[in-house]
């Protein structure tokens, strides 16, 4: 069975490639866990955000810059229902329970869901969400370079969120940390054969499985290791198995 995942790539202004079909007799679900991972350090992945809804973690998000203004990208799905006055989104600290002072908290004021995005297919699954005040950037928040036009992504990408452990299991206090290597096209579609890779498309994962996320991780970053930049958001795959997650695309805002 493979046990690799697809990651969509940048497609130009807010956009995703459409996404996969879905495999026969499988059961679509949102990307909610980090698994095989490690805990981060403080300071380490200071653009991750945690998107909390009525006080609770819900997903993942990212720090991002748009011409001079900073808001939080997400995956669509996690915002698509109800409206900005339950969201909150938190930066500055990798242990959720830590209340010392360290982290900031921001009131979203307006979500912006994709126009394109499909809820059933979860194509163009991202939003971007403004946000009360801006953060205040320092060694523990920061924002996350955004990808050129058609930028590739070679080597290996980072997957980090709060998604619970394991199948079934509570939220970890602690972000987690993932990285798994790209795929190359041929490989990824000899493991797919009924389906159609992309162009903008990459495979990622471990040929044995036992790295992903799969449980709150969703909207969460998707960070190219050699450049640093923000190659793809966290959107969703089938039940609880590796070989099967898929990644929206991560927004060039460039051209």
């Amino acid at each position: 069975m493979s046990k690799f995942m697809i990651v969509v790539l940048t497609c130009g202004l807010l956009a995703a490639a459409s996404a996969l079909p879905r495999p026969k007799n499988s059961r679509k679900s949102y990307g909610t866990m980090i698994v095989g991972g490690e805990p981060a350090i403080q300071g380490e992945l200071p653009y991750q955000l945690s998107l909390t809804s009525s006080n609770s973690h819900n997903c993942g998000g990212s720090i991002i810059i748009v011409g001079d203004t900073q808001v939080a990208i997400t995956a669509a799905h996690c915002v698509d229902s109800g409206g900005p006055d339950r969201l909150n989104v938190i930066a500055g600290d990798v242990k959720r329970s830590d209340t010392t002072g360290g982290e900031q908290r921001r009131q979203v004021t307006r979500i912006i869901v994709h126009e394109d995005y499909d809820g059933w297919t979860n194509e163009n699954d991202i939003a971007l969400l403004t946000i009360d005040q801006p953060f205040e950037l320092n060694e523990n928040v920061s924002a996350i370079p955004l990808p050129t036009q058609g930028q590739d992504t070679p080597g290996e990408v980072l997957v980090s969120g709060w998604g619970t452990l394991q199948s079934g299991g509570s939220l970890p206090d602690v972000l987690q940390k993932v990285a798994i290597p790209v795929v190359d096209d041929a490989t990824c579609q000899q493991n797919y054969p009924d389906e159609v890779i992309a162009g903008s498309m990459i495979c990622a994962g471990l040929p044995e499985g036992g790295k992903d996320s799969c449980q709150g991780d969703s909207g969460g970053p998707l960070r190219a290791v050699d450049g640093g930049y923000l190659a793809g958001l966290v959107s969703w795959g089938y039940g609880w198995i590796p070989w099967s997650e898929y990644w929206s695309s991560a927004p060039s805002l460039t051209g």
